[in-house]
């Protein structure tokens, strides 16, 4: 039981129910999930160690903020993972993989013609899903798909007061990684996906509001700019995955 209420905890802090800084109402939720508060203080539990709650003494479970730092870290991460995963799928080629990036991608910008944000950010995500799935790599895929919640819940902040358009990506980065894939290129694969993924890592950053302007105050040496900076992400004009 306890797993079904994390996934909707999950998702409901993601989709922006439960704003930052709100405290989870145990009453409400366990009236919800038709449970006793043991089941719920598992779920949070767990939530806090993905890092969407803390478990605050006397308070309860409140919803994290997210910050640069988190949000370059996922990125950093994620853009290795990746990465090896494409490396991997480069190699072996698997053909149902290849048909799949290739169909996706091209739906993908049916999407973006017709302005349906929602469905082009679904069919991005099967693109990079259709890499890593494509890696056989289960490890891979299960810390792939945790810290993939943070850039879901980020975009969902971005997208409630950012209007979707054409910068929302042209597809370029994508058609070169499937062709360094199918090529058999397994070094240009990890390369392209690294960069495409770290580049889209600062992009988010900027959309949401985390990244500060080059003239901003350099006396705070923590700012997210300098974070951009020595993490070796650089800004693209495609703020999608």
């Amino acid at each position: 039981m306890h797993v079904a209420i994390l996934q909707q905890l999950r998702l409901d802090i993601v989709e922006g129910r439960w704003q930052a800084g709100e405290r989870l109402p145990e009453p409400l939720l366990c009236e919800e999930f038709g449970v006793s508060r043991t089941p719920l203080r598992d779920a949070f539990r767990i939530l806090e160690t993905e890092g969407l709650v803390e478990l605050i003494p006397h308070v309860g479970a409140v919803v994290t903020a997210p910050n640069a730092s988190d949000i370059i870290g996922a990125f950093e991460v994620l853009a290795l993972l990746e990465a090896a995963a494409a490396e991997t799928v480069a190699r072996t080629r698997p053909p149902e993989v290849l048909k799949k990036i290739g169909k996706t991608n091209e739906l993908m910008q049916i999407a973006l013609e017709k302005g349906n944000h929602r469905r082009y950010f679904e069919l991005n995500d099967d693109f990079h899903y259709a890499i890593v799935e494509g890696a056989d790599n289960p490890v891979l895929r299960q810390t792939h798909e945790h810290l993939m919640w943070h850039v879901h819940r980020v975009r969902h902040t971005i997208n409630r007061v950012r209007p979707f358009g054409r910068e929302a990506g042209t597809g370029e980065e994508h058609q070169a990684i499937i062709r360094a894939i199918a090529g058999g290129e397994p070094a240009r694969a990890f390369e392209l996906v690294r960069a495409h993924v770290l580049g889209v890592g600062a992009a988010t950053l900027t959309d949401a509001g985390l990244a500060q302007p080059p003239d901003a105050s350099e006396s705070d040496s923590t700012d997210s700019a300098s974070l951009l900076r020595s993490s070796g992400l650089q800004a693209t004009d495609n703020g999608t995955r």
